[in-house]
């Protein structure tokens, strides 16, 4: 009976053991630290961690009021109203596995990050203008975005959707670009690369579709363009005369300066 109720005693201690060492032998700081450090170091794209107001919670959870982003030292990415859950299990490989949810600007994100060198996230109806890294490309625009962001070893995949799509103005230089409302595409982050592999866009206008690299913020880009005839102004008409491929599709180099890295 003795050695039972020690047992017992065991067992019920270790919880409460465990629980302790979270909030008493671990100082915020230092998991504040850790976090940024798993984020930053999460293969060889150059990302920047900064929390503010981060507080533990029970049983592993952590809270915090903004985690900042940075692509080498261009603001990228700013998630507010955080919680995080940490799984201990991962921490005795030393290794740092998190479930997250948050917001940017009113839409939501929910992933999970196994650090450094995995990932997912997805992102539901966010404003374009509430990504800080749209403004560092210089487009003026607005609607709501939802993504799928995978990151492996040391590359970032994103898969997006913009259906409501209001461009005012742009740095890229795209025949009738305001005249596109609804962009879905593919790309991917490695190092001071980003390869489009397909950008779709669709208005009233036509089709067009973007391929191609950007390069330490240097565009080598294509612009497939399948306008629709009877839509066009004689002035457009006019200007895309000379990329003509074949009747009704047109291919347009993009190339010059749009990041600054």
């Amino acid at each position: 009976m003795i050695k039972l109720r020690n047992i017992l005693y065991a067992v019920t201690g270790i919880p409460v053991f465990i629980i302790l060492i979270w909030f008493f032998a671990i100082p915020d700081n230092l998991l504040k630290d850790k976090i940024e450090d798993s984020i930053s170091r999460s293969g060889k794209i150059k990302i920047t961690a900064s929390i503010t107001g981060l507080r533990k919670g029970l049983f592993f959870n952590v809270y915090a009021d903004r985690l900042d982003l940075k692509i080498d030292k261009t603001p990228a990415l700013r998630i507010t109203d955080i919680s995080v859950r940490i799984n201990p299990l991962f921490l005795l490989k030393k290794q740092f596995a998190v479930s997250i949810k948050g917001k940017i600007g009113t839409g939501n994100i929910n992933g999970s990050f196994k650090l450094p060198g995995q990932g997912n996230m997805k992102i539901d109806k966010v404003e374009i203008d509430a990504l800080p890294y749209m403004t560092s490309i210089d487009i003026k625009s607005n609607g709501f975005i939802s993504a799928n962001l995978d990151l492996k070893d040391d590359t970032m995949h994103v898969i997006f959707e913009i259906p409501d799509l209001n461009i005012q103005d742009s740095i890229i230089m795209i025949p009738f670009i305001n005249s596109f409302h609804r962009v879905q595409g593919a790309l991917s982050l490695k190092g001071n690369t980003i390869k489009v592999e397909s950008i779709g866009l669709e208005g009233e206008k036509g089709y067009a579709r973007i391929k191609g690299e950007i390069t330490n913020g240097s565009m080598n880009l294509i612009l497939e363009l399948m306008p629709s005839a009877d839509e066009l102004e004689p002035v457009e008409s006019m200007l895309i005369g000379k990329y003509q491929i074949s009747p009704g599709y047109y291919v347009i180099p993009i190339k010059g300066s749009v990041l600054k890295f």
